[in-house]
């Protein structure tokens, strides 16, 4: 991702017409997510895209991201690393496209789903992802402490990914979905983090 992002600093697509979109505030046309208890969760998510609306954007912070990377969207082979499925790749933050690979780490990594396993793991894997990052492209302080904060708002989107079709009958939903939206509720109703990761950087 590193040398992604160095490389995206001097990369200009050669049409225009074929250049990709910046980030966006999420389009939410599902009237069964905007009432209710699904409503918490959707002015959840306003408030960090004002937040993240309002962050300055230069060459050394913005630029195209692969805003995907996860486990499934690369190879490895011996020391090479492949990196594949660019079709949501967008320009952004470089430390949005850095939170979405700790928060899938996170989802998938995490050895329990207790708030003290989720910290210990998103800090131990962000030391090791930013010492590897940092050999290749350097990012402000400023940005490295936002982190968190994208993760967070990763979190609240992948709920909307999820749920985006979704009929508004509760009775469809999996056990799982149901406790997920719960704990979210409750941990924004309590003003804790959305993800259940408490790391600062």
């Amino acid at each position: 991702m590193g040398i992604m992002h160095l490389l995206t600093k001097s990369y200009t697509a050669a049409d225009a017409a074929a250049q990709r979109d910046d980030w966006g505030t999420w389009n939410m046309d599902n009237p069964y997510l905007q009432q209710g208890r699904y409503h918490i969760l959707l002015k959840k998510l306003k408030s960090l895209e004002n937040t993240i609306a309002s962050l300055p954007k230069d060459a050394q912070s913005y630029g195209l991201i692969h805003n995907h990377f996860h486990p499934y969207n690369f190879h490895i082979n011996n020391d090479d690393i492949t990196v594949f499925d660019f079709d949501d790749s967008i320009y952004g933050w470089f430390a949005l496209d850095i939170a979405i690979a700790a928060t899938h780490a996170v989802w998938w990594g995490a050895p329990a789903g207790d708030r003290k396993s989720k910290n210990e793991f998103a800090k131990r894997f962000l030391d090791e992802f930013l010492t590897g990052y940092f050999k290749n492209n350097d990012l402000d302080t400023y940005w490295v402490r936002q982190i968190p904060m994208f993760m967070d708002y990763r979190n609240i989107c992948s709920y909307f990914w999820w749920l985006h079709s979704w009929d508004g009958d509760e009775s469809r939903l999996s056990a799982f979905q149901q406790t997920a939206i719960t704990q979210a509720i409750h941990l924004i109703q309590s003003g804790q983090r959305f993800d259940g990761c408490d790391i600062q950087l």
